[in-house]
């Protein structure tokens, strides 16, 4: 068991891998746990004994809830990173562009996105600020509530519908959408 500072090698020998941080040519234990060797990759991590805030990277598949809609982007508080049941540490927002919202050309962000809908999106850029895409089919709206009555939108024949003013709504469903809970 490593504890926080303890030194783990020489940075000439090794890398730093999750965990651990460098500081005068020497790698030393960055939060509490156990010592994991890679000598192929020549790095050396610590897998921490406590629970740690997830990191949100590229490549990472988020839900988040629509904040904000302006002409040409929207703001997504993002709330989880899917399959990962530990939550994000902080308060964090992500971006998404008007061309990255659709493979389809996008004239009105408000015919795909509503605030407060909940979206699956991908991460494309982290930092220093993140940055998100909805083009794949498995991407965009997963829930979402009708903006007068506030009853939760029904899909039906893959368009979402308000039972209450019997009325059809357009977003940029994702291909999960009713299947998720986050």
């Amino acid at each position: 068991m490593k504890q926080p500072g303890d030194r783990l090698a020489s940075a000439m020998e090794y890398m730093p891998g999750n965990g651990v941080y460098e500081e005068d040519g020497e790698l030393f234990a960055g939060v509490c746990g156990e010592l994991k060797e890679d000598s192929q990759k020549m790095m050396v991590s610590i897998k921490p004994s406590v629970s740690v805030p997830v990191e949100i990277n590229e490549g990472d598949t988020v839900f988040g809830r629509i904040q904000s809609l302006r002409d040409s982007m929207v703001s997504v508080k993002i709330l989880k990173v899917k399959d990962e049941k530990r939550s994000i540490g902080n308060y964090t927002v992500g971006t998404l562009h008007i061309a990255k919202m659709s493979s389809e050309y996008v004239s009105d962000i408000k015919k795909l996105y509503q605030i407060n809908d909940l979206i699956q999106a991908t991460v494309i850029k982290a930092k220093p600020a993140i940055e998100l895409t909805t083009r794949s089919d498995k991407d965009g709206v997963v829930f979402a509530r009708c903006g007068i009555t506030h009853d939760i939108l029904k899909l039906v024949d893959g368009e979402l519908w308000s039972e209450e003013l019997r009325r059809r709504t357009t977003r940029k469903i994702s291909n999960a959408y009713g299947k998720v809970q986050v």
